[in-house]
């Protein structure tokens, strides 16, 4: 799928197509927290979405109990109106999103594209077992089902009781989820902000805060209150991500397919594991002293950034889901920006969607070094073996995306089987070069003048 963006904050116009692995590059206000933003909350789909076309199908399924319908075919009469709705619908949502006014998004127009043929392909792949019901699965008053390999999805209805308007939203939300499911099966953000957030979620969790200070109050006024709530709104990607770490007690015990990599980054990167006690509270053991337990608030800062991506890896992470990271480089030495690189294309290899931006050249050269191992030379063995490169490192160009942001628009970056050409970090280090060589031997011809 292929995103246009025309007056999104910083960003005058650019497109971006995502990938397996999709990279936004570029200096400080550039746009890249804005495009972030958006492309978490296009795939997280939390906007009303209401296709017209569905009401006939309603009123059939009302009078029969059952229907059925051929979902590539529904996509190929109804496309154009679909994408359309969703793109309406998104817009609105905008302001929500971002926890900002209305206005600010006035100009602003965002545009899909999907590849009808690749679309269908994921749709026939799709399995789906959705349902309306009270209380336990089994209760159900509506199902919609799906088989793997199969373009028809059954509806059945128990209950003629469940309003037009609730049957017709959830056909059309489980109709755009098998538009996205190529693209993302659930999305996870970690914001720029996550270091702070790991330590204070409890705080920053605005309902329950703003709960506790009206209840010392002598009295409680209602409107007051849900004011206050609706004022105290963050833009939904931090908001949903300080919601994860106020779950992170109940889901201690899941286990993710892609905890071997949480593991790798804790004994590789971060020399210790962390851990969850019953109340949720978050400690760190590094290996050096294994019987000394820190707080989270007691580690450092590398420690600190990286709670939220460990969690996830270890205990929530599927495959099919689209992994977000904001500055991955955070808090980070030259040598572990290399080792977070190497991790990253570990988890693309192994069937995350990833979408990263950011400023570090170190990060971008180790990318490049992965894209340049995948072709076969002579020396590649050796190279390998001398540096530590895996073979499940090893990075396809052909799935790799790349943008350049600079303030104005998005471009895309040159990109071949030797790596990315990211210019404005080229750019800034032969400046810094050109000034180092000027200042040393400015002052070495000083010395030889004395």
């Amino acid at each position: 799928m292929k995103i246009d963006f025309e007056n999104l904050g910083n960003i005058r116009k650019g497109s971006i197509e995502l990938n397996d692995l999709t990279l936004l590059c570029g200096p400080n206000n550039c746009g890249k927290t804005y495009a972030m933003y958006s492309l978490y909350g296009l795939l997280d789909k939390e906007f009303e979405i209401n296709f017209s076309f569905v009401k006939k199908m309603i009123g059939q399924l009302k009078t029969n109990g059952v229907y059925s319908f051929d979902v590539c075919e529904i996509i190929t009469l109804h496309q154009k109106d679909m994408i359309s709705d969703i793109e309406k619908h998104f817009k609105e949502y905008l302001p929500s999103l971002f926890g900002v006014t209305d206005d600010e998004f006035f100009k602003t127009t965002i545009k899909l594209n999907f590849d009808n043929k690749e679309l269908k392909e994921e749709v026939v792949k799709e399995v789906i077992n959705s349902q309306i019901s009270l209380g336990k699965s089994s209760d159900w008053l509506f199902l919609l089902e799906k088989e793997k390999e199969s373009t028809k999805i059954q509806c059945t209805l128990r209950n003629t009781e469940i309003p037009d308007k609730i049957l017709q939203r959830f056909i059309s939300i489980n109709l755009t989820n098998i538009i996205f499911k190529g693209l993302s099966k659930e999305s996870f953000l970690l914001p720029a902000e996550r270091s702070g957030l790991n330590l204070f979620f409890r705080e920053l969790s605005s309902t329950r805060n703003l709960l506790l200070q009206h209840a010392q109050k002598d009295s409680i006024d209602p409107m007051e209150l849900l004011k206050d709530i609706f004022e105290s709104k963050y833009a939904d990607p931090v908001n949903d991500y300080i919601q994860y770490l106020n779950k992170i007690g109940s889901w201690k015990k899941e286990k993710s397919i892609y905890r071997e990599f949480a593991q790798d980054i804790q004994k590789n990167i971060l020399k210790g594991k962390y851990e969850v006690d019953k109340q949720s509270n978050v400690f760190f053991m590094p290996y050096r002293s294994q019987n000394k337990k820190l707080p989270l608030h007691f580690s450092s800062s590398t420690v600190k950034t990286f709670f939220g991506l460990v969690f996830y890896l270890e205990h929530r992470a599927k495959k099919g889901d689209c992994l977000m990271i904001d500055e991955p480089e955070l808090n980070l030495h030259p040598d572990n920006q290399r080792n977070i690189a190497r991790v990253i294309a570990q988890l693309v290899n192994a069937g995350l969607k990833v979408i990263v931006s950011t400023h570090s050249n170190y990060f971008i050269r180790e990318l490049n070094n992965l894209i340049m191992l995948k072709a076969d030379f002579p020396e590649k063995e050796r190279i390998k073996k001398q540096f530590s490169y895996k073979d499940n490192e090893l990075l396809n160009s052909k799935i790799i995306s790349a943008y350049l942001f600079d303030g104005k628009g998005i471009f895309p970056m040159s990109m071949d089987d030797e790596g990315i050409v990211v210019e404005t970090f080229d750019t800034v280090t032969n400046e810094l070069n050109q000034s180092s060589n000027e200042i040393f031997y400015a002052i070495q011809d000083a010395k030889e003048s004395e």
